[in-house]
């Protein structure tokens, strides 16, 4: 009798232990199926950040590029920039006027280079180019690819629009003896001088 009794008590015992691991079991059933309810969103959710991310980068990075572009430009001038740089994916007005600059090269044996190409977008303007009033390019097209003219120093180098196929004849000139870059504009029958000179 005593041991029924005590087997009675054990199996009584045991009722609430598996009532907690059933409550339990649906609780982490429950768990489960909300992660499953809230896991699309989140997944979706992460993909637009990432997309805006990209998207608020790229407009950003080209505003800061087309800010740096005109800054470089209107500086006149440059260090930096390198031979068949183009500064602009379009057309623009670069918001430069025509200008003559003065050249100081250190004495390189009376002779050295000037490299010309469109720093704007390529859109095939033409110049023609003198040398100390001497035409060396009757007719020049400007690409993104530099055209090397070789230049007697000291000399006087003239630069002659032909044909603008909009947003004005721009371009920029390297002396590579120097490592200065010179941005500059023109128009058709216009002309922009650059005085070669040696530095004392």
């Amino acid at each position: 009798m005593l041991k029924r009794i005590s087997q009675v008590d054990d199996q009584t015992t045991n009722i609430p232990n598996n009532r907690q691991e059933q409550g339990s079991m649906e609780a982490q059933e429950e768990i489960i199926y909300h992660e499953k309810k809230h896991r699309k969103p989140v997944f979706y959710g992460s993909i637009l950040a990432i997309v805006l991310a990209i998207i608020f980068s790229m407009v950003s990075g080209e505003t800061s590029s087309d800010e740096k572009a005109d800054e470089v430009v209107a500086n006149r001038i440059s260090h930096s920039t390198n031979a068949g740089n183009s500064l602009y994916t379009s057309e623009v007005n670069s918001g430069i006027a025509p200008k003559d600059f003065t050249v100081t090269m250190d004495d390189s044996g009376g002779s050295a280079r000037m490299l010309i190409w469109d720093f704007n977008k390529e859109d095939l303007d033409q110049v023609q180019i003198f040398v100390n009033a001497q035409p060396v390019k009757e007719k020049l097209i400007l690409t993104h690819n530099p055209a090397a003219i070789s230049i007697p120093v000291p000399s006087t180098i003239t630069i002659k629009g032909l044909k603008d196929h909009g947003g004005g004849i721009s371009y920029a000139v390297k002396f590579p003896n120097n490592r200065l870059t010179y941005f500059n504009v023109t128009t058709v029958g216009g002309a922009n001088t650059y005085t070669v000179t040696i530095r004392p």
